[in-house]
């Protein structure tokens, strides 16, 4: 794919999801928090954003003249499966433990996608 502005680059965004593994692990292995739920909010909203983020790279890879549509054809996608996901879980019974972890995730993985591009 080549490189243009405001395209969101595969290699950049994989680097910044190593790091934030790494990040969360080291926080996993010398912090204790208490609600066991707060991880499992962590690891779920992880995958899902990896797993939506490797369909947007296939997309972009595959239709490059549309990137910017299917950009943002995926954003709200991701916005939509993570609410749904959220809201499957607190209606299962998660507590606040879940939906922070979530929630830090989530931005988190925000935050690797604003250095991505």
């Amino acid at each position: 794919m080549k490189e243009s502005n405001g395209v969101l680059q595969p290699r950049k965004y994989y680097f910044g999801f190593v790091i934030l593994l790494l990040i969360f692990g080291l926080w996993f292995r010398f912090y204790e928090v208490p609600d066991p739920a707060f991880w499992k909010g962590i690891v779920i909203s992880l995958l899902l954003s990896l797993f939506i983020y490797n369909f947007r790279f296939y997309l972009l890879w595959k239709h490059s003249k549309e990137g910017f549509l299917y950009q943002f054809g995926t954003t709200v996608l991701s916005f939509f499966i993570h609410l749904a996901v959220l809201v499957l879980f607190i209606w299962r019974g998660e507590r606040e433990g879940f939906v922070i972890g979530f929630f830090i995730a989530h931005f988190a993985n925000l935050l690797i996608l604003v250095f991505a591009r």
